[in-house]
């Protein structure tokens, strides 16, 4: 997983902009740019400004997050909602 910071976020094009960290798997540097994400629902549990960990793939030349875990601090936040 590699560490980032949300800056943007667009739902109806599914794609996220991060500030991240080096994403070993693809040998790339930390720098800021925008992902697909594979399911526009991983976007429902972050939100910008937020720290988060992902995993992100080259999928055709394209980079596709595939997972974005829901942090503990934000599930405890939605909990306390539904209560």
């Amino acid at each position: 997983m590699t560490e980032g910071v949300v800056r943007k976020i667009d739902k109806d094009a599914g794609e996220i902009t991060l500030k991240n960290g080096e994403i070993k798997n693809l040998n790339m540097p930390p720098m800021t740019m925008f992902y697909t994400v594979h399911d526009k629902s991983l976007l429902d549990a972050v939100q910008t400004g937020e720290k988060v960990k992902f995993k992100v793939i080259n999928e055709g030349g394209k980079f596709v997050i595939t997972d974005i875990p829901l942090l503990q601090h934000r599930r405890n936040d939605l909990c306390s909602a539904d209560a």
